[in-house]
């Protein structure tokens, strides 16, 4: 059987509804998500940094990290390598928040895969995986574009 063609788009889509619903279990939304995931893969960090990650605004990490300091799952303290920028820092409640989290998403993936053949789940979570380490290259590609640009303006 073939299967039909679909906008990749559309399955993002409704991909990041099903973990939207999952993070719901565990009272965290979308961007506290990925805040949290940006913050655990390069702990410490500055905001002007999680935003470049994220592709958002630093306005919009402040809002969110406000909010995830307030219920205890990140903290601020001077950067160690530039005590003028203020880190950001995972807690041990915001690293189990973050468990959690995936552990719901993983389910409800789980679940979704559970309508297709075994050989199918299989393909498609490791097509995830895939698309992790292509966004992965993608983003350390672009940060090494951009510290060699900023390099390249200090001279």
């Amino acid at each position: 059987m073939v299967p039909e063609t679909v906008e990749p788009g559309t399955v993002v889509a409704r991909l990041a509804r099903v973990t939207e619903r999952a993070l719901a279990r565990v009272e965290l939304t979308l961007p506290q998500y990925r805040m949290l995931s940006v913050l655990t893969s390069a702990n410490p960090s500055t905001a002007s940094r999680v935003a470049w990650m994220l592709s958002v605004k630093p306005a919009t990490v402040t809002a969110v990290m406000d909010g995830l300091v307030a219920g205890g799952y990140v903290r601020r303290e001077p950067d160690p390598n530039d005590r003028r920028k203020i880190a950001h820092v995972v807690t041990d409640t915001g690293r189990e928040l973050l468990d959690a989290a995936n552990a719901q998403i993983r389910g409800h993936l789980t679940g979704l895969a559970a309508f297709l053949d075994e050989e199918q789940a299989e393909q498609a979570m490791a097509a995830l995986s895939l698309w992790h380490q292509a966004l992965v290259n993608a983003r350390k590609a672009e940060w090494a574009a951009r510290e060699g640009a900023q390099r390249g303006e200090c001279r």
